[in-house]
């Protein structure tokens, strides 16, 4: 099934432009971390205070939440567990007997008939220590280079391995700005939003350089600007179709999925929009700028033959 057929866009032409695009998108996250003074930090980074509310049966969750809404309760992760719900606020300096009592007149307001009643309260640290995010980053780092390795491996050349990697990077950044540009907060399951996007960024970057080296064994007169384009316009329908089934999927979590996926599905949102942003614009082009450097530098260092 092709939704584009023979289309002949020039891809390649346009980098700089889009280039530009992408510093845009980069510095305006740099800036609002720096103005923000870095992420919003969700309560498993920065640990919080814990209540646990039961109930004589298990709890609507949307309802409990609206509850919570309504009595000015807000920035609550919420968890089911059996007949109760923990309600968990990264506030550190709020007065835990005074949460805990305005959660419960809202809740004896509305669901007096559920019989509710505190279970627990405590302060809790960070799920998130700082050993576990330093081994976090060991982690990313060798999956970064073990990419590079392998595309490296593949494709016989270490610059479309480093290429990939900057477009998987350029991905995740910028949806980690988004996050801080919406003053949205960053929790593990937006962490989980971002490796998935990952994964989802690399696969698309994969096919398009798949075919790339198909293309430069099978046309060996054609320069290698014809063969990037003629390899991003080849895929460019396997790219959309696929692009736009996934995006629709994740827009319907986004706007009926609740909220608590919204930030889940929003990171997904934004990041297939730019990871299929960078397969184009991105990871192709960074090859052909390097190919030319490498071309220059040779013809700059050739010596000169005296007549």
């Amino acid at each position: 099934m092709e939704l584009l057929t023979k289309t002949n866009i020039d891809f390649i032409g346009k980098r700089y432009f889009f280039f530009g695009v992408t510093g845009i998108l980069i510095l305006m996250g740099i800036v609002s971390l720096i103005v923000r003074g870095g992420p919003n930090y969700g309560i498993d980074f920065t640990g919080g205070l814990l209540l646990q509310v039961g109930f004589n049966r298990p709890m609507d969750m949307v309802g409990f939440r609206s509850t919570l809404d309504a009595a000015g309760i807000t920035g609550c992760e919420l968890q089911s567990s059996g007949d109760s719900v923990i309600v968990r606020i990264k506030q550190k300096d709020l007065n835990a007997d005074a949460f805990a009592s305005k959660v419960m007149q809202a809740m004896n307001q509305k669901y007096s008939d559920l019989k509710p009643i505190v279970e627990r309260k405590e302060f809790v640290g960070p799920a998130v220590g700082k050993h576990l995010r330093q081994q976090a980053l060991l982690a990313i780092t060798f999956s970064l280079l073990g990419i590079i390795v392998y595309v490296a491996f593949r494709f016989n050349s270490g610059v479309w391995g480093v290429a990939g990697v900057f477009a998987l990077f350029h991905d995740v950044f910028i949806v980690f700005g988004l996050f801080s540009v919406f003053n949205k907060e960053v929790t593990l399951t937006v962490i989980t939003a971002l490796l998935t996007l990952a994964g989802y960024s690399m696969n698309d970057t994969i096919v398009v350089y798949d075919r790339i080296r198909d293309n430069l064994k099978l046309y060996n007169k054609k320069t290698l600007y014809e063969i990037l384009n003629d390899s991003i316009n080849q895929t460019l329908s396997r790219t959309v179709i696929t692009s736009v089934t996934v995006f629709i999927v994740v827009l319907g979590l986004f706007l009926f999925g609740g909220e608590v996926i919204h930030d889940f599905s929003f990171a997904l949102l934004m990041g297939v929009v730019v990871g299929t942003y960078s397969s184009i614009y991105v990871a192709s082009p960074m090859i052909y700028e390097w190919e030319e450097y490498k071309k220059r530098r040779a013809a700059k260092f050739m010596p000169v033959r005296k007549r």
